[in-house]
C-alpha cells in the first residue's frame, strides 16, 4: 500500500473513531431525553431523543451500518415525524452509511409519519400491534410520502428496539390467550364439538344417477371412498395442517426479477432506448419462467411449484405487494397472525438487493409519485372508506384455458404470427403487444422443459417402481404439454396447473382462476374413460382422477399472500381465492352438470381445504334438486364450503350490460363471489372497496368524516341547524356524499390503471384472452372482448337500517328530532338507553320482512350501481357492483362510531349484504329481503351468510334435504348467491379457546373461505355473533 493511501486510511479510521466515540455519547444524551421526555410529556423531547437514539445505535455499530449496505449502493432515507399541527417536528437521515437527525424536516422528505396529536408519539411507544393498526385505522398516526420507505424505517427500527416490540407482540399474543379460554368456559359438550366433523364425513351418503350429463358414476357422490382410499393426498393434508408455520418466505422470485432489471433496465432498456411496457414484461417474465427451479414435490402427480418450498409458500411480488413486508422481515416468525418462515440468506436479499430497487417502482410509489400524492392517494393511505385493490394486484381476470388445452401454446403462437402477417398495417404497439405475447409463451415452454429434464432425472434416481413410473410419465407430458393440445385429462390438469403458476408469476399473488373446471375436463374424462374395457379398470381410473385432482388442489393451497400484519387484519385470513365453478348450465343453455362436476364435489369433500375457493351454480328446472343436495352435502361435511349462485339471478345481472347471453351462460365466479366470463373478459372484479358507512357518516356531519377528523366531502347541510326537513332532504345529502366518494373511487382506480399499462401489463393472460390477439392490445389497454371493474360495497345493511331508523323514528312517527339522534350517537348512545332500545325494536330492519325495509335496500343498491355504471373505466368499460365485504366488515367496524341503526361504537359491519343477527328469528324473512334486491343492481354478485345447526337427533340425509330446500326456495324467489356456515356456536366457541383441536376447521367470511382459528380475534368474535338457525 502507498503511503498516501495509508495515510488516508489512517485518516478515515481516526475520523470513525472520534465518530463512534462522539456517537456513544449522543447515544447516553438521546436515551436519558428519551426518558425524560416520556415521565413529563415532553413530546418534542421524547420526539428528538427518540430518533437520536436510532441515529446513535447505527453509529456506533458495524452491524447495524452493515444493515445499510445494500446490492446497489447505501440504502438511504430521509424519514421525517411531526403532529398535524407541527407542534412536534424532527427528521432522520440515512444517507451514505451516516445517520442523522434534524431539527424540523426538509422539504425533499422521502416519507412523514404524522400523529393527530403530540400525545400519539406516546402511544405509539408503548402499543400492541392491535393498538397501532387501530391507531392507523382512525388515522391518529399515517403516512405521507413512499410508504414503501416508511417500511424500511419500520425495519431499521425493528433492529435497534427489537426485543421491546417482541415483548408488545407476546403481551398481546398472551392477552388474547386467556380472552378466549374465557369465551369457551360455558361450552358444555366439548366432546361433541370436537367429534362433529369427523361424524359427518362417517355418516356420509350415497347419491342416485339422475344426471343427463352424468355418464360413468353409478353413485354420482362417491360415497364408498373416503380420504384413507388416497394415502398420497392423506400425506399431503397432513404435512399441510402439521406445519409449524403458515408459510415460507421465498427470494427466488423477487431475485430473479430483480437480477433481469439491473441487467437490462426498467424505465429505458440496457441501450438506453425507450422500452415498450409490453416488451419489457415479457422479456423479464420469459426470463424468471428460464431460471427459476423446476420443483416437483415428493409424491406429487403434477410437475410445478409456486417456489422451492412446495407445501406452503409465498411469492411476494416486489413490484406490488412484496415491499409492504419490508419492516416485518425479521418479526414474520414470531408474530400472532399469520407467523412465516423466513431464512436469513432471504431477509438478506430481499432488504438488501430486493427491495430497495422497488422502492420507487412500485404500484403504489409509481402511482403516488405520478399523482402528486392527490385526493384519491390520501383516501386510499388512511384505510377508512376506500381502498384501491390495484395497488397489490391488477385483479381478478378468468384465463381461457380451454383455448389453452385444445390448442398448445404452439398452437397460439401460430395464431399470433398470423395476426402479424395478416395486418400488414399494425401499428406499433400492436406489433410490440402480439411479439410479447410470443416470448411470454416461449417463457412457459422453457418451464416446462426445464420441468421436465427435472422429472427425467428423479425418474433415474427413483427406487420405488410406482414412483419411477409417475415420474416417467411425467417427463413424457411435458416433453408435449403445452406446446401441444392435451389429449388425456392428467395432461389437461398438468397444462391447466403449469399455466396458473406461469400466470401467478406474471401478475401478483391474487390467484388465476380455475373456471369452470368440470366444463373443461369432462371431455377428457370420458374420452379417457370409453377407452376402459373392465368396471374394476374404470374404478381405478376414477380414483387416479381424484389423485391428481387432488394435488391440483394442494399445489392451490400451497399460496399464501405474502402479507403485513395489518394486510392479515384486512383481509381477514382470505388465500388467494383460485376459484373453481361447477354446475350451471352450458353455453347453450342446457344442464352442464356432469361426471366431472360430482368427481371435483369429491375431492372438495376429501380435502376440506380453503383454497381453492369452490363454488356452485344452481338453476331452478334445469339442474337436478339431487345435484342441490350434493352440494348442500358437501357443504354439511366441510362446513363452509362450497358456496352456492343462483344462474337466473347473475346471468339476469350480466345480461343487462347488452352482453351475448351465448357468454353469460359460460360465467365463472373470480376472487371473492364475483361473475366474469373465462377467456373473454379482463373483468378486474375486485378493484374498489368502498365503505358505505363513511357516506352515511359524511352526510351526518356535513362532509366530514368524524373519526379521521378530516372534512373530505361537500357541504350537505348540519342537523343542529335543521337544515333537513324531510327525509329526501337528508336522502339528496346522503346521495352528494356517496357520488363524490364513488367519483373519487374512480379517479383514483382509472390512475392505477394507466399505471398498470404503462408499468405492469400482463401479455401472457393477453394471449389467452379473446380480442386481445386481434386487436393488438392486452388485457390491461381493453383489448379484451369485454371489459369492467369490480366494486365490493360494505356496510350495506348498516346502512339501510342506519336510514330506516331516521325515517321511521324521525320523519314518519316523529318521536324524536334529528338534532336528538345525532346527539344519540355521537355520545354512542351512552345517555340515550330508552332511544337505543326504542331503534332496536320498533325499527323494521333490513331482513325482517318488512316491505319498506326492502324498499329502501332496493333504493340504496340503485343509487351505488347507477353511478358507478354511469362511469367507463380506463379500458372504456362500465363498473360493476357487488355488495360482499372481504373482512372489512370487521375492521372498518371497530374503527366507526355509533350508527342511527343502533350500532354501537366499534362493533362489527354486518358481513356482505347479510341482514343484522336481530332482524328476524326466522330464516325465511332473510330469505325474502334478500331474493328481493334488484339483480342488475348487484352485477359484481353478494355475499349472503347463512349460519345454520342442525338438531342433534337429525339424520345426515334430513339436513342435507332440509338445507337443499332452503337454497331451492330461495333461487326461485330471485336470490343470486348464499353461503352456508354449518357449524354451531358452541364449536367456534371451544376452537377460540382450544385451537389446538380444530387447525383445519373453515367458515365463509364473506365470500371467501378460511380457516378460524387462524382469524384475528374481532372477526372470530363476528363470526360468533352471526345469527344462528335451527335447522
Amino acid at each position: 500500500m502507498s503511503g498516501k493511501k495509508k495515510a488516508m486510511q489512517n485518516t478515515l479510521e481516526n475520523s470513525s473513531d472520534q465518530n463512534r466515540r462522539s456517537g456513544y455519547w449522543g447515544l447516553a444524551v438521546s436515551a436519558s431525553k428519551v426518558g425524560i421526555g416520556k415521565v413529563l410529556r415532553k413530546h418534542q423531547l421524547l420526539l428528538e431523543g427518540f430518533l437520536q437514539f436510532i441515529a446513535g445505535r447505527f453509529n456506533t455499530s458495524e452491524a447495524l451500518l452493515e444493515e445499510l449496505k445494500g446490492t446497489q449502493g447505501w440504502i438511504n432515507l430521509s424519514l421525517g415525524m411531526r403532529s398535524e399541527d407541527s407542534a412536534i417536528e424532527a427528521a432522520i437521515v440515512f444517507q451514505d452509511g451516516v445517520v442523522r437527525v434534524l431539527k424540523t424536516i426538509p422539504e425533499n422528505v422521502e416519507t412523514v409519519i404524522i400523529f393527530k396529536t403530540s400525545d400519539h408519539l406516546l402511544d405509539m411507544t408503548d402499543a400492541t400491534p392491535d393498538e397501532m393498526y387501530k391507531m392507523m385505522l382512525i388515522g391518529t398516526i399515517r403516512t405521507q410520502g413512499n410508504i414503501m420507505l416508511a417500511s424500511l424505517f419500520n425495519y431499521l427500527m425493528a433492529l435497534v428496539f427489537d426485543k421491546g416490540q417482541q415483548k408488545a407482540v407476546d403481551r398481546q399474543i398472551e392477552e388474547h390467550r386467556k380472552a378466549n379460554k374465557s369465551v369457551g368456559r360455558d361450552v358444555a359438550d366439548t366432546d361433541c364439538c370436537r367429534q362433529e366433523r369427523q361424524r359427518r364425513k362417517i355418516s356420509r351418503v350415497a347419491g342416485g344417477k339422475v344426471d343427463p350429463g352424468v355418464k360413468y358414476l353409478e353413485d354420482p357422490h362417491l360415497a364408498g371412498l373416503g380420504l384413507e382410499d388416497f394415502p398420497r393426498l392423506e400425506q399431503f393434508r397432513a404435512e399441510y395442517f402439521g406445519k409449524k408455520k403458515e408459510a415460507v418466505v421465498c427470494h427466488e422470485y423477487g431475485k430473479l426479477i430483480t437480477d433481469f432489471h439491473l441487467a437490462n433496465g426498467y424505465e429505458v432498456d440496457k441501450d438506453g432506448k425507450p422500452w415498450d411496457p409490453n416488451l419489457r414484461k415479457a422479456e423479464s417474465l420469459k426470463y424468471i419462467l428460464e431460471n427459476r427451479t423446476p420443483v416437483i414435490r415428493t409424491n406429487d402427480l403434477l410437475a410445478g411449484t409456486y417456489t422451492t418450498s412446495p407445501v406452503s409458500t409465498c411469492v411476494g411480488h416486489p413490484f406490488s405487494i412484496g415491499c409492504y413486508s419490508w419492516g416485518e422481515l425479521r418479526s414474520f416468525s414470531k408474530r400472532e397472525l399469520m407467523p412465516y418462515e423466513i431464512s436469513e440468506e432471504s431477509i438478506h436479499i430481499l432488504h438488501r438487493h430486493v427491495f430497495p430497487y422497488w422502492a420507487k417502482r412500485n404500484i403504489h410509489e409509481l402511482w403516488r409519485s405520478r399523482t402528486n400524492g392527490g385526493l384519491p392517494v390520501q383516501i386510499h393511505d388512511r384505510f377508512f372508506s376506500v381502498y384501491y385493490w390495484k395497488t397489490i394486484s391488477m385483479s381478478e381476470v378468468p384465463p381461457g384455458h380451454e383455448a389453452l388445452i385444445k390448442l398448445g401454446t404452439g398452437g397460439l403462437i401460430r395464431k399470433i404470427e398470423e395476426e402479424l402477417a395478416r395486418d400488414a398495417h399494425a401499428d406499433d404497439e400492436k406489433k410490440n403487444t402480439l411479439k410479447a405475447m410470443i416470448i411470454s409463451l416461449e417463457g412457459v415452454n422453457a418451464y416446462a422443459r426445464n420441468l421436465a429434464r427435472q422429472a427425467l432425472e428423479e425418474s433415474k434416481a427413483a427406487t420405488n417402481p410406482q414412483r419411477k413410473a409417475e415420474l416417467e410419465t411425467m417427463h413424457r407430458m411435458l416433453l408435449k404439454i403445452p406446446e401441444s393440445p392435451s389429449e388425456t385429462l392428467h395432461e389437461a390438469v398438468q397444462n391447466i396447473i403449469l399455466m396458473h403458476l406461469c400466470l401467478g408469476m406474471e401478475s401478483t399473488d391474487d390467484g388465476p382462476m380455475y373456471g369452470r373446471l368440470d366444463q373443461i375436463l369432462q371431455p377428457y374424462f370420458e374420452s379417457d374413460m370409453h377407452k376402459l374395457t373392465t368396471p374394476q379398470k374404470r374404478e381405478a381410473y376414477i380414483k387416479q382422477v381424484i389423485d391428481i385432482l387432488g394435488c391440483l388442489y394442494f399445489i392451490e393451497s400451497s399460496h399464501q399472500i405474502l402479507a403485513p400484519d395489518i394486510g392479515n387484519w384486512q383481509n381477514g385470513g382470505s388465500s388467494p381465492n383460485g376459484t373453481i365453478t361447477l354446475g350451471g348450465v352450458t353455453p347453450q343453455g342446457e344442464d352442464a352438470v356432469n361426471d366431472m362436476t360430482y368427481i371435483l364435489l369429491k375431492v372438495t369433500e376429501l380435502l376440506s381445504l380453503n383454497n381453492p375457493n369452490v363454488h356452485a351454480r344452481y338453476k331452478p328446472d334445469k339442474n337436478s334438486f339431487a345435484y342441490l343436495k350434493r352440494v348442500c352435502d358437501v357443504n354439511y361435511i366441510t362446513g363452509a364450503t362450497p358456496c352456492i349462485h343462483g344462474d337466473d339471478a347473475v346471468m339476469e345481472s350480466l345480461t343487462a350490460r347488452g352482453w351475448a347471453v351465448e357468454d353469460v351462460r359460460d360465467w365463472v365466479v373470480n376472487g371473492c363471489v364475483e361473475p366474469g366470463i373465462p377467456g373473454k373478459h379482463c373483468s378486474a372484479t375486485s378493484s374498489i372497496e368502498f365503505n358505505l358507512v363513511a357516506v352515511l357518516e359524511m352526510a351526518l356531519n356535513n362532509g366530514k368524516h368524524p373519526l379521521m377528523n378530516w372534512k373530505l366531502g361537500p357541504d350537505t347541510g348540519i342537523i343542529g341547524q335543521g337544515d333537513f326537513e324531510t327525509f329526501d332532504d337528508f336522502w339528496k345529502a346522503f346521495k352528494e356524499q356517496c357520488e363524490f366518494l364513488c367519483e373519487q373511487s374512480i379517479i383514483g382506480n382509472n390512475q392505477l390503471g394507466e399505471i398498470y399499462q404503462q408499468h405492469q401489463p400482463a401479455p401472457l393472460i393477453s394471449s389467452m384472452t379473446e380480442g386481445c390477439i386481434e386487436s393488438g392490445r392486452g388485457v390491461t389497454r381493453g383489448g379484451a372482448r369485454y371489459n369492467s371493474s369490480g366494486v365490493s360495497v360494505i356496510g350495506m345493511a348498516d346502512v339501510v337500517d342506519s336510514l330506516m331508523a331516521i325515517k321511521t323514528l324521525v320523519y314518519d312517527e316523529k318521536k324524536i328530532t334529528f338534532a336528538e339522534l345525532k346527539e344519540a350517537i355521537d355520545s354512542n348512545f351512552a345517555h340515550h338507553p330508552r332511544l337505543h332500545a326504542m331503534i332496536k325494536t320498533r325499527v323494521p330492519r333490513f331482513g325482517s320482512g318488512n316491505e319498506e325495509s326492502v324498499t329502501m335496500a332496493n333504493r340504496v343498491t340503485s343509487l351505488v350501481h347507477d353511478y358507478f355504471a354511469s362511469h367507463q373505466n380506463y379500458r372504456g368499460g362500465p363498473h360493476a357492483t357487488g355488495w360482499w365485504s372481504m373482512a372489512n366488515h370487521t375492521v372498518y367496524g371497530r374503527v366507526t362510531g355509533a350508527s342511527p341503526s343502533g350500532r354501537l361504537a366499534g362493533e362489527p359491519f354486518t358481513p356482505g349484504l347479510t341482514p343484522h343477527p336481530t332482524a328476524s328469528p326466522n330464516l325465511l324473512d332473510n330469505l325474502r329481503d334478500v331474493a328481493k334486491l334488484k339483480p342488475e343492481t348487484l352485477d359484481n354478485n353478494i355475499a349472503f351468510n347463512v349460519k345454520i345447526v342442525p338438531a342433534s337427533s337429525d339424520s345426515h340425509e334430513r339436513i342435507i334435504e332440509i338445507m337443499a330446500n332452503y337454497a331451492d326456495t330461495y333461487f326461485r324467489m330471485g336470490g343470486m348467491q348464499t353461503q352456508f356456515n354449518v357449524i354451531s356456536t358452541e364449536t367456534l366457541k371451544d376452537a377460540m379457546a382450544h385451537p389446538e383441536y380444530y387447525s383445519d376447521l373453515m367458515v365463509r367470511i364473506s365470500g371467501f373461505v378460511a380457516y378460524f382459528t387462524r382469524l384475528q380475534r374481532d372477526l372470530q368474535l363476528e363470526v360468533i355473533r352471526r345469527a344462528e338457525y335451527k335447522i
